[in-house]
């Protein structure tokens, strides 16, 4: 049964086929357009009217998709990260590619840091995690993750980048001194999809293949709590621009929201017919989108 707060659904599988599960979304700075990542392209997605205003080719080939994909802070770019070891900016008004690099490995997660500057990429298993300047694709900086590193959080100051290394740690990286300042007690949660820091720097959370979300005190690394509640791995998160929610997207086919400061659970979004692999929340706060494996995009209300 869908829920009453869907907004609008759109890319309906009767309209792509069998295009390609999303494997990422973004909200524009405007909240007005989703930009998706499916197989081998980015789609741009009018919100209220549910059309597709672009569509780029941004790769080729059965083993070559597009993992990730960020919007610029100005709306002007999107940062794709590419299973055939490269990362690819594009010009968000005609679609036309602005810069690639290559790396040594699959680009598993892109972003872009708070102040607008730079892109940030993690290749795994053996590149690690590095930096390039957004405008004109030079590489800034790098640093080896020491292991498989799945995804990554970019803090709200630009200083710290939380990472993780294979199934057994997290780390907090210091970009000016680049050096690792801290560990995060982990315990063997296993494969982490998904990392996010509140707004305020007060805590770091994952989504775990394992079915549960951690909460970490960021200053002391110490674990607060385990969050119980979905019955599928935890695929995305995202937190609503002021920090005070929650939103994680599961393999059980549901959207949870939780409120952050009791970790409890506030509502459940349900109508996606497909594991939800990827969860966004709009910059006004307004809206949620997810992407699910059944080829659609919905927008919800937040409730």
């Amino acid at each position: 049964m869908e829920s009453s707060y869907v907004h609008r659904t759109i890319r309906k599988r009767e309209d792509v086929g069998t295009q390609g599960t999303i494997t990422s979304l973004k909200f524009t700075p405007d909240s007005k357009y989703i930009v998706c990542a499916s197989k081998n392209y980015i789609e741009i997605w009018d919100i209220e009217s549910g059309n597709q205003i672009r569509k780029i080719k941004a790769t080729t080939g059965t083993f070559s998709w597009v993992n990730d994909v960020a919007v610029s802070l100005d709306g002007k770019y999107i940062a794709s990260g590419i299973e055939n070891i490269r990362i690819k900016v594009w010009e968000f008004s005609s679609g036309n590619l602005v810069w690639e690099a290559k790396t040594k490995s699959a680009v598993i997660k892109v972003d872009v840091s708070a102040d607008g500057k730079y892109v940030i990429g993690a290749a795994t298993p053996y590149s690690g995690i590095r930096t390039w300047d957004l405008e004109t694709g030079e590489l800034i900086d790098k640093f080896k993750t020491g292991g498989s590193s799945r995804t990554f959080a970019i803090s709200s100051d630009n200083n710290y980048i939380i990472y993780q290394k294979g199934k057994k740690a997290i780390y907090v990286w210091d970009v000016s001194s680049r050096t690792n300042i801290r560990e995060l007690k982990t315990k063997k949660i296993g494969w982490i999809y998904a990392l996010v820091i509140t707004p305020d720097m007060k805590y770091v959370i994952s989504g775990s293949f394992n079915k549960l979300i951690h909460v970490w005190d960021f200053s002391t690394g110490e674990k607060i709590t385990t969050i119980e509640g979905h019955k599928g791995p935890v695929f995305s998160l995202a937190l609503t621009p002021n920090g005070k929610y929650l939103i994680s997207g599961s393999r059980d086919r549901t959207i949870k929201i939780w409120e952050v400061s009791s970790c409890q659970l506030i509502h459940t979004l349900t109508g996606h017919k497909g594991s939800v692999d990827t969860v966004a929340i709009s910059p006004h706060g307004k809206y949620i989108a997810s992407g699910s494996t059944d080829q659609t995009i919905k927008i919800w209300d937040l409730p």
